[in-house]
């Protein structure tokens, strides 16, 4: 077929005018790819947000994208790479000062255009994430100021300090505690109430979980332990006469509003439940009748004191409340039952403290009513069955004396000591005595000197008197019979020396003083 040249004419002027300058650039106008398709949750922060890092937190986050191929997909910490796990960053404070670093999530994704632009990568997807992380180290994560006090209506209270951290926004407290073998759990819903009120919360040792919830996600729950211990001291039960025939007994007032029950004896009858911290027996005949103890002359009974929140009525010995043990010694008498090899009795007259000393226990008593003040054993005591005890009322010590020493205890039996004065005779220490003067006056073992005609054999020994303060010898005496009996005055100033010999006796009396025997 043959083109005729009237035709072949316009086509060619036509590509001539369609010429292609490569010195020109050329456009094409496309849509651009939807906003927000790429979408970063961080922990539900929004984009740019400051994040406080108090400790070991994971950021869990979700990256939404569109379709297409990852160009790019980079994590930096101000600058430095980092790889999530799985799907989550962990960080945790590493220095010992606050400071701060920038989280960068970048993004590029390939839309896969067939056009020119898309090719050249100009219709990809992109976004960049930035999250300013504050590290802050050393962080107190717990509850500050948990404490307890009496309140107004005197009941127990518990209070606390709001947190104030950045970012620890508080969502409500739960309190769990026990009261009676059952468990109670307290919800609070108003983060500005700091305080609880447990009026079931008394006596004996109480125990708290407090769980604070925050809002932030990534926040975990505090949880803080308090413990209270409410408690009589020891030997708080007291009875007192009222008449020949009645009397009072009475414990301390609690600290927190509520209700007594007496039990007489160890998990005996209540015989007593009330408000008051006493009760009075009109009938001590008819109150000990068919009971096990003649109360109150008992020999250190137990007994149970309930102390139960002032709602409770009706107490019972099946149900689990708080109770105080103590043990009530009968006024005006004292009676041990742990036998007598070693039972002693010895006074500090000017603090009015009574001793009672059986073996390595020890009992001290008002010496006036002959009350209990306390109770208490020396384990690290020497054994013995003869010891003698004395009091050093100037030093507050008690002096024990034994075969070769002498052994020292504080009155609030918590020092002890042992020792020997220094010097070249055998000191017999379980013939020493003790002045208030704390002179310590103590014979040697006698030696015989000479035989004397008719078979007299002749002894002699020497009675020394030392300082307790200064260990120094003051003085000695010269004793010539090994029969000879040794006496003491309280307050150390005088020495009686009973000597018997030949049938005749004689009784020699020396005064002490600061220059030693006159």
């Amino acid at each position: 077929m043959k083109i005729k040249p009237l035709i072949l004419v316009p086509i060619l002027m036509f590509f001539a005018a369609c010429e292609y300058n490569a010195d020109e650039v050329y456009y094409l106008d496309v849509s651009p790819p939807d906003e927000g398709e790429i979408i970063l949750n961080l922990a539900h922060f929004p984009i740019g947000a400051t994040i406080y890092i108090y400790k070991r937190t994971k950021l869990y986050y979700q990256l939404t994208l569109p379709e297409g191929g990852v160009v790019k997909k980079r994590f930096s910490l101000d600058g430095e790479e980092i790889s999530p796990t799985n799907d989550y960053f962990e960080f945790a404070p590493t220095d010992n000062v606050r400071y701060t670093k920038t989280l960068t999530v970048d993004i590029e994704i390939d839309a896969r255009s067939e056009s020119i632009a898309g090719k050249l990568g100009l219709e990809n997807n992109s976004a960049k994430f930035e999250y300013r992380l504050v590290f802050v180290p050393n962080a107190v994560l717990h509850l500050d100021n948990i404490a307890h006090r009496r309140n107004k209506d005197g009941y127990f209270e518990l209070s606390w300090n709001k947190p104030e951290l950045e970012q620890y926004t508080v969502d409500r407290y739960r309190i769990s505690y026990y009261h009676n073998n059952k468990l109670h759990v307290k919800e609070i819903a108003n983060s500005y109430e700091t305080s609880f009120v447990d009026s079931m919360a008394v006596f004996g040792t109480l125990y708290y979980r407090i769980e604070t919830f925050f809002k932030e996600e990534i926040r975990e729950p505090w949880v803080d332990i308090y413990t209270a211990q409410i408690e009589f001291p020891k030997n708080s039960l007291l009875f007192e006469y009222t008449s020949v025939n009645s009397g009072r007994v009475s414990w301390p007032r609690n600290e927190y509003k509520c209700r007594y029950a007496f039990s007489n004896g160890y998990y005996g009858d209540i015989v007593y439940e009330g408000e008051e911290n006493y009760f009075d027996i009109d009938d001590l005949d008819e109150f000990t009748r068919d009971r096990n103890n003649l109360f109150p002359l008992s020999q250190g009974v137990m007994y149970e004191l309930y102390v139960v929140p002032f709602n409770v009525r009706g107490i019972t010995k099946d149900e689990v409340w708080p109770i105080h043990y103590d043990v009530l010694y009968s006024p005006s008498i004292i009676t041990i039952k742990d036998g007598y090899l070693d039972f002693q009795i010895f006074t500090d007259r000017g603090r009015d403290m009574l001793f009672v000393k059986n073996g390595n226990n020890f009992w001290l008593y008002d010496r006036n009513d002959l009350r209990l003040l306390e109770q208490a054993t020396v384990s690290t005591l020497t054994d013995s069955w003869n010891s003698r005890a004395m009091c050093s009322e100037s030093s507050s010590k008690i002096f024990l004396t034994f075969d070769e020493w002498i052994e020292l205890v504080d009155y609030d039996f918590k020092s002890h000591e042992k020792m020997q004065f220094d010097v070249e005779d055998r000191l017999n220490y379980q013939e020493a005595f003790l002045g208030t003067n704390d002179v310590v006056y103590i014979k040697t073992y006698m030696d015989l000197v000479e035989n004397l005609p008719g078979g007299i054999e002749a002894f002699e020994g020497k009675l020394f008197a030392y300082s307790l303060d200064t260990r120094e010898l003051i003085d000695y005496l010269i004793l010539p019979n090994k029969d000879d009996h040794l006496s003491v005055s309280r307050d150390g100033k005088y020495v009686a020396i009973y000597s018997s010999f030949h049938q005749t006796s004689e009784v020699w009396v020396y005064q002490f003083d600061e220059e030693g025997f006159v």
